[in-house]
């Protein structure tokens, strides 16, 4: 009986298990990308002071930072790793278009209206990520 219980209780685990250098990948991937885009983010922020831009572009990558920063504490679940990977990926791509509207080489206002779009698509989509692991 005993035998059977422990042989219950590993199958039970074992699609954890077989996720788990997965989740493991992705808990890499997510979590540099994150640490990357702060250190861009502040890259950014010392380019506009030493370009001597505007400080209105400081309204945007400010905020740019501490998102980031908020991205530091994002956990990998083992149901959503895809889906964080994948939220990783879209903030590379949203970090290109505010590196180009930060530098003046796109214009300002359309893009600027795209970038907070994307915050919230990026910030609505890791808020909903651990919350749906925890149903699961």
């Amino acid at each position: 009986m005993q035998g059977a219980e422990e042989l219950l209780a590993f199958e039970q685990t074992l699609p954890t298990r077989l996720a788990e250098p997965q989740r493991l990948r992705s808990a890499k991937i997510v979590r540099w990308s994150w640490r990357g885009q702060t250190a861009v983010s502040i890259a950014l922020i010392t380019a506009v002071v030493v370009l001597d831009r505007t400080a209105w572009w400081l309204l945007l990558l400010i905020p740019h930072l501490l998102a980031t920063l908020l991205g530091w504490s994002i956990k990998v679940s083992v149901q959503q790793h895809k889906q964080q990977r994948g939220i990783a990926f879209a903030l590379h791509a949203l970090c290109v278009l505010v590196i180009l509207v930060a530098l003046g080489v796109l214009s300002a206002w359309w893009w600027i209206i795209a970038v907070l779009i994307g915050w919230a698509l990026i910030g609505g989509a890791s808020a909903d990520a651990p919350q749906q692991g925890a149903k699961k």
